[in-house]
C-alpha cells in the first residue's frame, strides 16, 4: 500500500513538473522597439528618449512592457509587429511598467482591456489590487521589486526555453550601462538590486536599448 502511495505521489509530481515545463515552454519574449536615450549637447535638461517596448506571451497572458515615449514611426512599427504576431491592442491583457517615469508610460491608454501591473499592485478600471514581491502573472513570468533608479522600480523576469530574460531599468543600455545611473534615487539600493538578479538571468532587456546577453552571470551561482 505504501509503495502504491509513493508511486502515485511520484506520478503526480512528474505530471505537475511536465505541466509547469509545458507552460514555461510556451513563454515568448519579443522586442517591439529598442529604445534609446540621447542627451541634448546644448541643454542638459533636454533629450531624445525612446522606451524599450516588449511583448511577453505566456499561457493566459499577452503583455506589453513599458509602452512609453518614442517616435510616431516607431509606434507604427510596434503596432505592425504586434499584428504580425496576431495581436491587436484590444487583445493585450497586461501592461508591465518598470517604473513611473513618463517616458515609459505615455501609451498606456492604447491598450483598453489591459490590467496595468507595477511593483506593488495591479490596476484596472477602479480596482487597485495590491500584491507582494515575486508576483507571478503566469508560470515563469514574475514581477520583482528592484528599487534604485526609483523606489518604485520593478523588473519582469521571464523564463523561456531560450533562457531567462529580465525586462528592467537596472541598466539603460547594452553592456551594463550606465555603470553609475545619473538619475538614480539611491545608488546603494540600485547596486543591491543589480546583485539580486545578476546570477538569475541570461538576457537583459534594458530600459533604453537593445537586448544583450548577461556575460556577468556565474553559472549555478557559484
Amino acid at each position: 500500500m505504501k509503495t502504491l502511495l509513493k508511486l502515485t505521489a511520484t506520478m503526480l509530481l512528474l505530471a505537475n513538473l511536465s505541466t509547469a515545463m509545458a507552460d514555461i515552454s510556451d513563454n515568448q519574449v519579443t522586442i517591439l522597439n529598442a529604445g534609446y536615450a540621447i542627451p541634448d549637447k546644448e541643454n542638459e535638461l533636454d533629450a531624445k528618449v525612446g522606451s524599450t517596448i516588449s511583448l511577453v506571451q505566456a499561457p493566459g497572458v499577452t503583455l506589453i512592457a513599458d509602452p512609453g515615449m518614442t517616435t510616431p514611426e516607431d509606434w507604427n512599427t510596434v503596432l505592425a509587429r504586434l499584428a504580425d504576431k496576431g495581436v491587436e491592442p484590444k487583445d493585450v491583457t497586461h501592461i508591465f511598467i518598470s517604473h513611473h517615469h513618463p517616458d515609459h508610460t505615455t501609451k498606456l491608454g492604447l491598450f483598453p482591456n489591459a490590467t496595468v501591473v507595477d511593483f506593488q499592485a495591479s490596476y484596472k478600471h477602479d480596482v487597485w489590487q495590491g500584491h507582494g514581491d515575486h508576483y507571478e502573472l503566469a508560470p515563469g513570468v514574475t514581477v520583482l521589486h528592484t528599487p534604485g533608479h526609483t523606489h518604485e522600480d520593478a523588473s519582469l523576469i521571464v523564463e523561456t526555453d531560450e533562457g531567462v530574460y529580465a525586462l528592467t531599468h537596472l541598466w539603460w543600455t547594452p553592456g551594463f550601462q550606465p555603470e553609475t545611473d545619473p538619475l538614480a534615487e539611491d545608488h546603494n539600493t540600485l547596486d543591491e538590486s543589480r546583485k539580486a538578479i545578476i546570477n538569475k538571468v541570461d538576457w537583459i532587456i534594458p530600459g533604453h536599448g537593445e537586448m544583450f546577453r548577461n556575460t556577468m552571470k556565474i553559472e549555478n551561482g557559484s
